[in-house]
């Protein structure tokens, strides 16, 4: 996974908070104990209100992500969700990512306090 920030400040995604709770209750429900940061637009704070939500989950099989994605697509969130596997991402783009991310859910399976990083 590679080297992590050590001091997060506490901060979420540019959700409201029922986005949010739609958001925490697919996690719990679709990748229990499995990490999921947020990345892009939504933590960067350059987000549009039609703009996606970038995730990457750590540990998923191809089946938790096939269905992890069809409960986003089936949700009531009104923006698109694109969800990516950290292990097929190149390096390049993972140097991306953990510049700045927020946790979504930490890997014990509850949902971590939002932590931003970067």
């Amino acid at each position: 996974m590679g080297t992590l920030k050590k001091e997060p400040q506490e901060n979420e995604p540019d959700l409201s908070p029922q986005h949010l709770s739609i958001l925490k209750e697919i996690l719990r429900q679709f990748a229990p104990g499995h990490l999921v940061w947020a990345y892009g637009s939504r933590v960067k704070g350059t987000a549009k209100k039609s703009s996606d939500l970038d995730l990457v989950a750590f540990g998923l099989d191809s089946r938790n992500i096939s269905q992890l994605k069809e409960a986003f697509e089936e949700s009531d969130l009104p923006f698109r969700v694109d969800l990516m596997d950290w292990g097929s991402i190149p390096e390049s783009f993972r140097e991306n990512i953990r510049e700045r991310y927020v946790v979504v859910q930490d890997g014990g399976g509850g949902s971590a306090s939002l932590a931003r990083h970067g």
